[in-house]
């Protein structure tokens, strides 16, 4: 569980499973339009397109 108020980083399989979606979103043409990562429980969000939405949490899926 993550400390409340605590300096969140992403966890290195988050960084690497991002950089590969990303890329491959761009490959097929599709903008992001938003990257985030959530202070809450670590999670990443990736808004692609108008209807895309991806969520890879700590462990890298």
């Amino acid at each position: 569980m993550l400390k409340k108020g605590a300096d969140i980083l992403p966890t290195t399989e988050q960084g690497l499973t991002c950089i590969r979606l990303c890329q491959a979103l761009t490959n097929f043409y599709r903008s992001i339009e938003i990257l985030r990562l959530d202070e809450r429980d670590g999670s990443i969000f990736i808004f692609a397109g108008e209807e895309l939405q991806i969520k890879i949490i700590r462990n890298g899926t």
